[in-house]
């Protein structure tokens, strides 16, 4: 018999994406038993999350099937600060990309449209490490195709899938429905904490400022490294026009309010800075 399925990510934080991706993975897997896991148990149903169990608490063959975005390139020092962690003692360089060899025997390892478009920048032994688990893999598939080109470097085939939060409206449409706004002109804003210097508030301001169209800023992740409130008070001090500053964490409300807006902006990083505001000026009303 094929083991229970464990659904393994990065829905242990607050991310809007890897909590959907979650749903959207149960939704298509199927089945009562199958359970959430991540590095550390949490529970993040009060946000439309996950009840989730720590990966280590399993002794029993399972299905471990990785969701969720970078998975292939989070280190563990980025893994241990987004989940307010000091120390986790894994043994490995690379928490969110698990082999075969880590489980019970038995076991299944199944990678989902998973990404790892920083792969190439990190060191010989941590690539070797994910590269070693991804050869054991049962099912390997991959989301963009700058990680698929570096997988292929180093001799191990992925196909090439669309993201599966594509299938969000068809699978979660009505739900979200419920809890829709009336339409409205308005834009549907985040930005990550990292964006909150003066010289690319003014930037995001500039462009904000050509669109005319009023604004609501919300939070994409509430955990450490992601979002923060006291950037998007700055912006609405900026701008000359209506600022609604979302604060809901529910990731159902967060999908009604980019479902309901005229168009959604979001930027993970600084970097994202100079790719907006082109996109931010051709986005008039």
């Amino acid at each position: 018999m094929t083991p229970s399925p464990v659904i393994f990510g990065a829905f242990d934080r607050h991310n809007l994406g890897d909590i959907l991706l979650a749903h959207v993975a149960v939704a298509e897997v199927g089945g009562d038993d199958t359970a959430f896991a991540g590095l550390a148990k949490r529970d993040l149903t009060s946000w439309g999350g996950q009840r989730v169990v720590a990966l280590g608490s399993f002794t029993t063959p399972v299905t471990l099937i990785h969701i969720g975005g970078e998975l292939f390139d989070c280190d563990a020092a980025q893994a241990t600060y987004m989940l307010g962690e000091s120390v986790m003692r894994w043994g490995r360089a690379a928490l969110y990309v698990v082999g075969k060899h880590s489980l019970p025997p038995g076991s299944r390892v199944e990678f989902h449209a998973v990404g790892g478009v920083g792969l190439a920048a990190r060191d010989t032994a941590f690539r070797e490490e994910v590269f070693a688990a991804l050869r054991e893999a049962d099912v390997l598939t991959v989301r963009d195709r700058v990680t698929q080109a570096q997988l292929a470097a180093a001799g191990i085939a992925a196909p090439l899938v669309p993201d599966p939060v594509t299938r969000l409206a068809e699978l979660f449409g009505e739900r979200i429905h419920t809890r829709l706004r009336p339409r409205a002109d308005y834009l549907a804003i985040q930005f990550a904490a990292e964006c909150g210097d003066d010289a690319t508030l003014a930037t995001f301001a500039e462009g904000l400022e050509r669109i005319g169209l009023p604004v609501v800023v919300f939070r994409a992740g509430a955990a450490p490294w992601h979002d923060d409130l006291e950037p998007y008070r700055q912006i609405a001090g900026r701008l000359d026009l209506p600022v609604e500053i979302f604060e809901s964490l529910d990731v159902w409300d967060i999908c009604a309010l980019i479902a309901a807006s005229r168009g959604c902006i979001g930027c993970i990083g600084p970097a994202c800075t100079r790719a907006s505001l082109p996109r931010l000026s051709a986005c008039r009303p």
